[in-house]
């Protein structure tokens, strides 16, 4: 299991301990990222197409996605289709005590054979639901309430209650199994992130690559930019760049290092990559990972 936690560099861009919005905006992060703590997101009208390093999820009205935001993500967008959602974030530190509900809901995520988990949320569950979103939402837009933090807390706490039970629910009545995946579209994409995960960081060949997965090396390109909104090209090279700030600040190892194990040709080429991408060179956000 990945323990590692991205870190923000500046008051001004380091997010909250929790926040929580509903949104119907069709703005998402145009690249992967990954930032700290866990989300929860339910999708409440439309669809999407959550992707991870090793899975993808076709995320359609109902359904509640909740992951380890540490996580390798993209979000993809269909034309046309509406994509209505709350969105939870928040961060362990955001608890004040040790929660046995938390720890049940961290012990689950940390089980799973990927830290991402979608749940069916039965209709006549929905108010429920909906009734514990409110509070969270009304103690986040008004300033002046009493025991703000407090309050958020215990309705946070109230929410992991709820998606716990659901999981032991759906998981006693095998209803875990029944998600719609978009079977064959979902397994070509999980095979072709399957054989990325394998050589990411090595010299890689789009030949090869297509060659491996019994494709034609067009094909590929075109049904990977179409689905997943960016070029293979690309993908790798943002996971890179990822694999790299863990290494950043996880290790001592040199700059020239950590460019050699995530693949890159040459420290220049690798510090020139991850300027472009982090608006920092890797020595400025290793010793800004330091100071906090």
């Amino acid at each position: 299991m990945r323990v590692y936690h991205d870190k923000l560099f500046s008051k001004k861009f380091m997010r909250p301990k929790f926040t929580i919005q509903h949104k119907s905006d069709r703005k998402t992060a145009s690249n992967f990222h990954s930032h700290s703590g866990f989300e929860i997101v339910w999708l409440q009208k439309g669809e999407a197409t959550y992707i991870f390093e090793e899975k993808v999820f076709r995320l359609t009205k109902g359904q509640i996605l909740f992951f380890k935001s540490t996580d390798f993500h993209k979000v993809k967008l269909h034309d046309g289709v509406p994509y209505e959602r709350v969105v939870t974030l928040f961060s362990e530190s955001f608890l004040t005590f040790k929660h046995p509900i938390f720890e049940k809901f961290k012990g689950f995520l940390d089980n799973l054979p990927s830290p991402q988990y979608v749940l069916n949320v039965q209709p006549w569950k929905e108010e429920q639901l909906q009734h514990i979103i409110d509070h969270l939402l009304f103690e986040q837009e008004n300033e002046d309430l009493w025991e703000k933090e407090a309050a958020l807390e215990l309705y946070l706490l109230e929410l992991l209650l709820f998606l716990c039970r659901e999981i032991q629910s759906s998981f006693a009545q095998n209803s875990h199994l029944i998600v719609k995946r978009d079977s064959q579209k979902v397994e070509m994409l999980e095979r072709i992130l399957k054989e990325i995960n394998e050589i990411w960081n090595t010299d890689w060949r789009l030949d090869s690559l297509a060659l491996t997965l019994h494709l034609n090396k067009y094909y590929l390109c075109h049904f990977f930019k179409k689905e997943f909104g960016l070029t293979i090209h690309d993908y790798i090279l943002q996971r890179r760049i990822y694999e790299a700030k863990k290494l950043l600040i996880s290790t001592s190892s040199p700059i020239n290092q950590v460019s050699e194990k995530v693949g890159f040709s040459s420290p220049s080429s690798f510090i020139r990559s991850f300027k472009q991408q982090v608006s920092m060179t890797p020595k400025q956000y290793r010793t800004n990972a330091q100071i906090l």
